[in-house]
């Protein structure tokens, strides 16, 4: 008796072990995670800025005068001293993104 009893035993586990792990197919289905959207890179908003007066200190009058006129459209007078084409150079380019972030923030004016 005692060996029927050990058989009826094995039988039992085995037959909760193939049903928990033997046909998984019927009792769990499994799908693949939803593909994820990523998100649109927000646009590239080009900051101008302008140069200071460390970093044209540097430049030569002519090279200051060149950066100014092609990157700017800013003319300055070659006569006048470094100094003062510089403080002349920095507060226009201030002066025109100023006017360009007030441009940009409304939208209203434009009708």
């Amino acid at each position: 008796m005692e060996i029927f009893g050990i058989v009826i035993v094995v039988a039992i586990v085995g037959f909760i072990i193939w049903k928990s792990f033997g046909s998984s197919d019927a009792s769990v289905s499994v799908s693949a995670p939803a593909p994820v959207k990523a998100k649109a890179p927000a646009p590239v908003v080009e900051v101008r800025k302008a140069p200071t007066k460390a970093q044209l200190s540097s430049k030569t009058k002519k090279e200051i005068d060149d950066l100014a006129k092609n990157e700017w459209g800013i003319t300055l007078d070659a006569r006048e001293t470094k100094d003062k084409m510089i403080a002349q150079f920095v507060k226009e380019a201030k002066a025109i993104i100023k006017a360009e972030n007030s441009d940009d923030g409304d939208g209203e004016e434009e009708a």
